[in-house]
């Protein structure tokens, strides 16, 4: 019984146990501020590079320089600052848009798959075009799910989309 009363008036090391108690639950919110970041970082980057890419559409160099969807993402994948494997990942979907009413964007995941049908037309002077890109991205910490529109595989999906009217030229 002395034993015990020593025990519960010793207040040494209450500190590390206080810290391994909290330790857990502070590296999950630490780790998940960083997954979120990284994750708005190559978003956003996604998002300026195919900005910067369809500008070329825009203007009429892709048109004149006879871009295929390879060369788009060659140089859709170049303007990133920190790809992820772009180059053999990206979904690039480019449609003429005839009228405003039948502009659709997709979504990308269906059941758990990239499911995005590849159309590369880049239209005429004039045209409104919608160009969409897709890129699988790995999550950099694997703990938790940041959202349910996840790839089976555990990836998320980062997009970015412009509407654009094609200058004359």
């Amino acid at each position: 019984m002395r034993l015990l009363r020593a025990f519960s008036k010793d207040r040494k090391g209450s500190a590390a146990i206080e810290f391994a108690i909290l330790a857990l639950p502070f590296f999950v919110v630490i780790f998940a501020i960083a997954e979120i970041a990284v994750m708005y970082f190559v978003d956003s980057g996604l998002d300026a590079a195919l900005h910067k890419t369809v500008r070329q559409v825009r203007v009429g160099v892709a048109k004149s320089g006879a871009w295929d969807s390879n060369k788009f993402k060659d140089v859709l994948c170049g303007e990133l600052a920190y790809s992820f494997g772009c180059a053999t990942k990206i979904k690039v979907r480019a449609t003429v848009i005839t009228d405003m009413s039948s502009v659709t964007r997709i979504s990308g995941i269906n059941g758990g798959t990239l499911n995005v049908t590849e159309d590369f037309n880049l239209g005429d002077s004039g045209s409104y075009v919608l160009v969409q890109a897709f890129l699988p991205w790995d999550p950099t910490f694997k703990l938790y799910a940041i959202s349910s529109d996840r790839l089976s595989d555990g990836s998320y999906v980062l997009s970015a989309a412009e509407l654009i009217k094609n200058e004359p030229f």
